[in-house]
């Protein structure tokens, strides 16, 4: 496979997200006056309160069982282990450079959480279905693999 065929196929996820990304942000603009300020509030808490979940939860049901998340636990320690080293090192940071106490707590939320696994959703999908991929067979790998990320996420957030 050729670095241009795999460079549209790593950056076509992308392309989706910006283009859904700028036609909502035209949509929310004054010039369309399609959503005001509380209607776009309202569907942000909707969208991180309702589909994000459920969105984790589908994916999660249709390929992890109790069996997968028993012998995934070494996930769990490293999210925990990851959590805990970032916190720490996040109040080590706001006790160094003095940050205010309003934001204390947002300083150390971004740095004990940072990006777990999101990256994963496009890399896992373009690796399976590469010719020659060393996983075996492209569906089992592509649903084993983004079922394995989507529990990693969901663990993160929940």
């Amino acid at each position: 496979m050729g670095f241009w065929s795999l460079f549209k196929v790593a950056s076509m996820p992308i392309v989706q997200v910006l283009i859904i990304s700028v036609l909502g942000a035209f949509m929310a603009t004054d010039y369309l006056n399609l959503l005001n300020s509380d209607a776009r509030k309202s569907l942000n808490k909707i969208v991180y309160a309702v589909f994000t979940p459920s969105l984790a939860f589908a994916c999660l049901a249709k390929s992890v069982s109790f069996q997968d998340i028993i012998s995934w636990w070494f996930m769990l320690v490293n999210i925990g282990i990851t959590f805990f080293v970032g916190a720490t090192l996040a109040w080590i940071a706001s006790k160094i450079i003095k940050t205010e106490p309003h934001i204390q707590k947002l300083v150390m939320a971004m740095c004990s959480s940072g990006n777990l696994g999101n990256i994963l959703l496009i890399i896992i999908p373009a690796t399976c279905n590469e010719d020659g991929s060393p996983f075996g067979d492209k569906t089992v790998c592509s649903s084993l693999g983004l079922s394995y990320a989507t529990f990693s996420m969901s663990v993160c957030k929940f």
